[in-house]
């Protein structure tokens, strides 16, 4: 990346600062930060527009199988695109240490907007693979952030077993008397041997959720606060080495500021998916699973009093693709189109999930850096099996 002036820095600086440092960290690896800007739900939809939203449990292990996503009901909406599921792993197997690892499941998910009506909660329900009865696990909040970290006697609930595990995430209001399901999905639960010298009979298993169906889905944003452009992709494996740049109409773009070039840009963690325990160095990238957030250093978002002779995408509507190296070596591009009013082209993907206003891009994936991985997992699991109607990967080149 070429030099950027201290100044501007600084304000990068500033801003992930003020972006990362609400984060809750979480043990195991897994990262929840504030809620970006560009995910948020929109302002006072109508009721055919909203995510669904209804009544949560206590955590029993009596669970019943996933009901469909019910219309949204008075409370927060929930951000589909930051639902968590993690399977955290013990080193017991109810209750018992015997050297076989077990696990139980967490969890999270960011929901914002109006609060829930008097005497409702969240509650999270993990079905067995097949749709058997499992887990009802109570969700407590820091804000927007939910969590839901159960049950409350792990030791005695926890599971050898790997699959498809469906869930749901609901609202109970015992006050009204209602049950709503908000959210339902499934996740791929894979499990590994742990590091070290263990013999292959070993039943100390590392569990962790398989995320590949996420990886052909990017997206493309506007920064309005400091008027940048942004993208949003997932790696598999850790996520330092990553660098953008932005190129128009086929050539790279970059910004004179105060007789210094401006091009490439930053990436920092977004979402991040570790198991809680060290693995076999046999599985490619160790079991991780990393959504970055990319901001393009070389143009605005739109035309600037303070740098007037700057790229301004929302000026210069045409093609444009974002190139991402890792390492050194190309890893990803991303392609995307500014129409004659200065809007991204929004494809539609996102209104199948109920987020219209996230505009879903499909991302080239270059090189082996990721390992190996399930190429056609997006057609079925992506976002926990809820994948995007009408997305399609690979794109044309």
């Amino acid at each position: 990346m070429r030099r950027i002036s201290g100044f501007v820095c600084a304000l990068f600086v500033i801003a992930s600062f003020g972006q990362h440092t609400a984060s809750a960290q979480f043990p195991g690896g897994i990262k929840v930060p504030k809620l970006p800007k560009r995910e948020k739900a929109q302002p006072s939809p109508t009721p055919a527009e909203s995510a669904p939203a209804a009544p949560p449990e206590e955590a029993t292990p009596a669970a019943q199988p996933a009901a469909p996503a019910q219309p949204q009901a008075a409370g927060p909406t929930l951000i589909k695109t930051r639902v968590q599921f993690w399977p955290y792993t013990l080193k017991s197997y109810q209750g018992k240490y015997n050297d076989v690892w077990s696990w139980v499941p967490r969890v999270k998910f960011v929901a914002e907007g109006q609060q829930l009506p008097s005497g409702a909660h969240f509650y999270v329900e993990v079905a067995q693979p097949g749709g058997g009865a499992w887990l009802k696990i109570r969700c407590e909040n820091n804000g927007e952030n939910y969590s839901c970290d159960g049950p409350e006697d792990r030791d005695a609930n926890s599971s050898v077993a790997t699959g498809v595990f469906p869930f749901a995430i609901k609202i109970r209001n015992p006050l009204e008397g209602t049950d709503v399901t908000v959210f339902t999905g499934r996740a791929k639960v894979e499990k590994v041997l742990t590091a070290g010298n263990i013999p292959p009979t070993s039943k100390m298993f590392v569990y962790y959720a398989n995320h590949d169906g996420n990886l052909p889905i990017g997206q493309v944003y506007f920064n309005e606060r400091w008027n940048k452009l942004g993208v949003m992709f997932w790696v598999r494996g850790d996520s330092p080495g990553l660098v953008p740049y932005l190129f128009y109409q086929g050539q790279e773009v970059t910004m004179n500021w105060a007789g210094e070039v401006r091009s490439g840009g930053s990436c920092s963690g977004d979402l991040q998916f570790e198991p809680a325990e060290s693995v076999s160095g046999t599985l490619p990238q160790g079991a991780k699973w990393n959504r970055v957030d990319c901001h393009l250093a070389g143009a605005n978002f739109k035309p600037s009093a303070d740098n007037p002779g700057a790229h301004a995408v929302t000026a210069k509507p045409g093609e444009y693709e974002v190139r991402v190296l890792r390492h050194g070596k190309l890893a990803r591009t991303i392609k995307f189109t500014v129409g004659p009013d200065g809007q991204l082209v929004n494809n539609g993907l996102g209104a199948g999930i109920g987020m219209p206003w996230v505009n879903f891009v499909p991302v080239v994936i270059h090189g082996e850096q990721d390992g190996a991985w399930d190429k056609s997992a997006w057609k079925t699991e992506a976002l926990y099996g809820n994948p995007l109607k009408g997305f399609n990967w690979p794109p044309p080149q």
